[in-house]
């Protein structure tokens, strides 16, 4: 087979060569790769190539490769680079100055260069709130940072409006005050109940919690107090007081009592809770959260239940009355350690039993007649009936005069609470 197609390559090769030539000598060569194998050139296409190429002259920088393109007219043609010119600045164009530097001043200068003088303090203008607080506590001053003021947070009671806690004075030589924070809200009658509170505090009297500072700060209002020892409720915890304290610690009520009156204001929230001692045997009244003015009828129904007269909880007009009967309450808790009705935990209960029941009395304490008779005067169920705390205030005086109640002083008090909380 082999044999067969060599013959027939040679003849097809002495076929093509002239008769009076001899058949050229072919030397082996190597067989080159198909893809080396160009295709023959198309003379017609050379021609029409270098046409083009010749009526256009393009010029392109080393480097640069033109994109071919794929897409049409898809993309935005590239804008023409623009040569550089240097354009004159018209007399109407506005120049843009940069704002000056502060200059540079070597280290070693220093000696007679003097700072820039800071800039001004923007001030926000102040809140319809405040300016309203510093109309109603002139005396007392706001503080602008408190938390920067004020270490600590010991949380040492409640109130109506908030926590209180004990802190320190920063800077101010181990000074700790009493500080409740109350969150300002948008009702209007919430923020003129906490202005009312702070106004009768700052009113500097001796049997009333005094204001020592405020500050507004955010969403909040910052009130600083003085700090007392302990309420009468912690004194209640160890053991009940005998009667001679508890005299002496509602005669002192009294006096904060009469004065809130005469300025038209009722407390309406009087119990031992409410009730602070200090070191030397001082009595004070303090959270004044639910107090309110005489000069417009009150029927709200605000208190704490056991402690409400009759006619709060029928929501009738009341005047200030209603705190007489909160004391006489107060009375009957400071010697039984716990207020009437104490085992009754529902209040629509206890208001049964108050409205229907007759007025309450000592349970678990052995008081003397006089003492007995001043809490049935106190709880009179007819408000008309009821004395005002200027008549309980000298009947108390007549019975402690003439030896009929027993009544100690400030400086058996202190003896007696630093005894029972030791």
């Amino acid at each position: 087979m082999q044999a067969t197609v060599k013959h027939s390559v040679r003849k097809s090769c002495s076929d093509t060569t002239p008769a009076n030539k001899a058949p050229p000598v072919v030397s082996p060569q190597k067989r080159r790769s198909l893809g080396s194998v160009k295709p023959p050139a198309n003379p017609t296409n050379n021609t029409n190539n270098t046409n083009k190429l010749n009526d256009k002259h393009i010029w392109r920088s080393p480097g640069h490769c033109e994109i071919p393109d794929i897409l049409g007219k898809a993309y935005l043609q590239p804008l023409p680079v623009e040569t550089k010119q240097v354009r004159k600045k018209s007399v109407t164009e506005a120049v843009v100055v940069a704002p000056a530097r502060p200059p540079w001043v070597p280290a070693r200068c220093t000696a007679n260069w003097t700072p820039p003088p800071p800039p001004p303090i923007i001030r926000h203008e102040e809140s319809g709130f405040v300016k309203r607080l510093k109309k109603a506590i002139p005396k007392i001053s706001l503080i602008e940072l408190p938390k920067n003021r004020y270490i600590g947070s010991k949380e040492i009671g409640t109130g109506v409006n908030g926590s209180v806690v004990q802190v320190g004075v920063r800077g101010a030589g181990g000074v700790r005050l009493a500080l409740k924070r109350c969150k300002l809200d948008n009702d209007r009658e919430y923020r003129a109940a906490i202005v009312r509170e702070l106004k009768i505090m700052a009113s500097g009297h001796a049997n009333l919690i005094k204001l020592r500072e405020a500050s507004v700060h955010k969403n909040e209002v910052w009130i600083a107090m003085d700090l007392m020892r302990c309420s009468v409720f912690a004194v209640l915890c160890c053991r009940g007081l005998p009667e001679e304290y508890a005299v002496y610690i509602i005669r002192q009520t009294l006096n904060a009592l009469v004065f809130l009156h005469s300025k038209s204001f009722i407390h309406r929230d009087v119990k031992c809770e409410n009730l602070l001692l200090g070191p030397n045997g001082e009595v004070k009244l303090a959270d004044f959260g639910l107090a309110t003015s005489t000069r417009h009828t009150n029927r709200e129904r605000l208190g704490t239940a056991k402690w409400m007269a009759p006619e709060v909880i029928r929501e009738h007009s009341y005047d200030e009355k209603v705190d007489l009967w909160s004391l006489g309450i107060t009375l009957i808790e400071m010697m039984d350690r716990v207020p009437p009705h104490y085992a009754t935990k529902e209040d629509e209960e206890v208001f049964d039993k108050i409205l229907e029941e007759p007025s309450p009395t000592f349970t678990y304490s052995y008081p003397t007649i006089y003492c007995t008779g001043l809490v049935a005067w106190l709880l009179e169920e007819n408000p008309e009936n009821r004395p005002t705390a200027k008549d309980v205030v000298a009947e108390l005086d007549l019975h402690v005069e003439q030896s009929l109640l027993k009544s100690t002083d400030a400086q058996g008090l202190a003896a007696f609470v630093n005894k029972t909380l030791a």
